[in-house]
């Protein structure tokens, strides 16, 4: 990450907390892509055929993100001591750009997401930053989320919005 320290994350609400990702995380970032996985599993084949997708597709995706943001930051998001969720960060030019955020499925919908955000909208604030991501049009959940907490519209494609925050 370029410049960006991540004092504001550490000061998320209790009991929510970041830390940068180690090796001995692969076990959960592999369970915790897989339970995002779902629309993976609609696809009607063989259920071991599907896991193997769904590997690959997780191997395709640390690939392209490591290459398309070699300085990126890679956080898990622990509930106390547990690890729920995973955020990756990049950052250039004042601009934060939130590459992904997962959150186990079983830890959505109870304020994780939330905090995250509003403390990366702090720091951002503070260093008069702006926050960049990217959503897809199918996850009405998150895209709920982020209109509430202030993000606007700047661009999308098909399958993508891309949205912007930037301090009042």
């Amino acid at each position: 990450m370029h410049a960006l320290p991540l004092s504001a994350l550490a000061s998320l609400p209790v009991p929510y907390q970041l830390r940068v990702q180690r090796d001995d995380d692969d076990d959960f970032a592999a369970a915790l892509y897989s339970a995002t996985r779902d629309d993976l599993r609609q696809v009607p084949a063989d259920p071991a055929v599907i896991e193997q997708l769904i590997a690959m597709q997780r191997r395709m995706q640390s690939q392209g993100y490591r290459q398309a943001y070699p300085h990126a930051a890679y956080l898990v998001l622990q509930h106390g001591d547990t690890p729920i969720g995973r955020l990756i960060l990049d950052s250039q030019d004042k601009v934060l750009h939130l590459v992904d955020i997962a959150i186990l499925p079983s830890a959505q919908g109870q304020g994780a997401g939330s905090a995250v955000l509003r403390g990366l909208q702090a720091q951002a604030g503070a260093q008069q930053w702006h926050i960049h991501l990217a959503v897809n049009k199918s996850n009405a959940a998150a895209r709920a989320l982020y209109q509430r907490l202030g993000f606007r519209l700047r661009g999308e494609n098909e399958v993508q919005e891309q949205l912007a925050w930037s301090a009042p």
